[in-house]
């Protein structure tokens, strides 16, 4: 009996390590110059490398070039001229000035036919009235002696400081205020009223630890007939004297906004009880936000200071204006300069 036939092995898998046969096919088409798919892959990709590289590029030199302007652009000082000497005040008229207004009235009233008579006399000579007093009364150059208005000028309380077209008014309305807070709004509004529209102000009141702040409380407004009577009106309707005051943050709102000028004005700026600050604090905050630019050996902003009716024993304001200020950037501006104490 025979063994039945044993079926066929199936073939052996081949080994691991065993090398795939070449493809053939591949290297007689890259023999005759047909892209491989590699080389179709990398064509593609390129292009897209290559503009990603350039908008990187471009990126960088946009970053540099906007670094480098503001860098360039630095704000330099404008040159401030202050002039404390010439007042530009008016005094409060007292009762005194108001019976010599009545006398020179009446006197006014007497000399009334006598005024008639000469100009009929004049009329019958046919002489000009004007023309026979001129030689008296104008010199032939008097105009050589009147101060030439300067443009951009900004004054007050006896300050006058040219070339300023951004000015920033920082006023102490604290309760020590409160019984001449309205002369220091009468001066306000004769030196914005002095102001032109080329120039822009701004008017902070300290009170407490609070800055009031004119509206709008976000930058400095151009100096139109209709933005200072809003000014004013805000004030009249807003501003009331009261308690102790810390002018820190009045101080650094008005340097924010980087003006040309500011004038601040204190009866006591260094307060008083819980609102009192260090004097050398105070300097020191200032001399920080308002530093001497090393380019120009002056400071971006001239800060003007006014102590108000009575003396300052410490004399912190003639300190901001001696190191801010520069020459005549203090006035000591009495109650009886002021007219509203007895001399």
């Amino acid at each position: 009996m025979q063994n039945p036939p044993h079926p066929p092995h199936p073939p052996h898998p081949p080994h691991p390590s065993a090398e795939p046969e070449p493809d053939y096919t591949a290297q007689k088409l890259a023999e005759l110059g047909v892209e491989t798919p590699n080389e179709r892959t990398a064509k593609r990709l390129i292009p897209w490398i290559a503009s990603f590289g350039l908008h990187a590029l471009l990126i960088a030199l946009g970053f540099l070039l906007t670094w480098t302007v503001i860098q360039l652009q630095e704000r330099e000082p404008t040159l401030i001229v202050a002039d404390f000497h010439a007042l530009v005040y008016q005094p409060v008229a007292s009762m005194e000035d108001e019976l010599k207004q009545e006398k020179i009235t009446q006197d006014q009233e007497k000399i009334k036919p006598i005024d008639k008579l000469l100009s009929e006399q004049l009329a019958e000579l046919k002489i000009d009235p004007l023309s026979a007093i001129s030689d008296a009364t104008s010199p032939p150059r008097a105009i050589d002696f009147s101060p030439d208005p300067s443009a951009n000028a900004a004054t007050f309380v006896g300050l006058r400081s040219s070339n300023a077209k951004r000015i920033v008014y920082v006023i102490d309305a604290s309760g020590s205020m409160i019984r001449s807070l309205q002369i220091v709004i009468q001066e306000l509004a004769r030196s914005i009223e002095r102001l032109t529209p080329q120039q822009s102000f701004g008017l902070i009141f300290f009170q407490r630890n609070e800055a009031l702040m004119v509206p709008p409380t976000t930058r400095l407004v151009r100096a139109t007939p209709d933005a200072k009577i809003q000014a004013l009106k805000w004030i009249d309707n807003e501003v009331i004297p009261a308690g102790r005051s810390n002018p820190l943050k009045a101080i650094e709102k008005a340097l924010s906004f980087e003006p040309d000028v500011i004038f601040l004005l204190s009866e006591n700026i260094t307060g008083s009880g819980e609102f009192e600050i260090d004097q050398e604090d105070l300097l020191a905050l200032l001399d920080k936000l308002n530093p001497i630019n090393k380019k120009y050996n002056r400071r971006a902003t001239l800060i003007n200071c006014v102590q108000f009716l009575y003396p300052d024993p410490l004399n912190t304001l003639k300190k901001i204006a001696e190191q801010h200020g520069g020459t005549n950037g203090y006035k000591f501006l009495t109650a009886r300069e002021l007219g509203i104490e007895a001399p």
